[in-house]
């Protein structure tokens, strides 16, 4: 009489478990990344608006230069504040936002400690900068008369860059 046994090798078993390891490597690796670049859709969005905002102001507003400053936004507890020059165009903003800033001409990216130019660690803020056009998606030069460049930061593997479009 011949015996036969039935079940499972031990190599049978480990590469079942291989297989399903590296599954949820994948599934575990993509996760992250597909949620960094659903904040960074929004925050091309929220630039976006700001940049139609602008361009709705200045329209409306020929003669009439934008005005310095910061437009408070957060979508979790207020709506944006309505009384400001800016804040009157701009209708709905992510909650990644949190300020909206005007400044003049000649501000600087990338110096994290001069309080007027912006931070590339700063997400939660887009700052519009008078007088100005964007060079390349990261950079911003000097522009004649009403052009703005609207910079806001999104995120890469390594921390963050700026991102910048322009407004007239």
């Amino acid at each position: 009489m011949k015996k036969t046994e039935k079940g499972f090798t031990i190599i049978e078993v480990a590469l079942v478990l291989a297989i399903g390891a590296l599954i949820f490597l994948v599934v575990f690796l993509a996760v992250p990344a597909l949620q960094r670049n659903q904040r960074n859709d929004a925050r091309k969005r929220d630039i976006s608006n700001v940049v139609e905002s602008v361009s709705s102001r200045n329209s409306n507003n020929p003669t009439t230069a934008l005005k310095d400053g910061a437009t408070p936004y957060n979508a979790s507890t207020s709506p944006i504040t309505k009384d400001t020059d800016l804040g009157k165009y701009i209708d709905t903003l992510s909650s990644n936002i949190n300020f909206v800033y005007v400044k003049k001409k000649g501000t600087t990216l990338g110096d994290p400690g001069k309080p007027s130019g912006p931070s590339a660690a700063t997400a939660e803020q887009i700052w519009v900068i008078k007088s100005s056009e964007c060079d390349g998606l990261h950079h911003v030069k000097a522009a004649p008369g009403r052009k703005s460049a609207v910079v806001g930061t999104i995120e890469n593997n390594s921390g963050y860059e700026f991102y910048c479009q322009d407004a007239s």
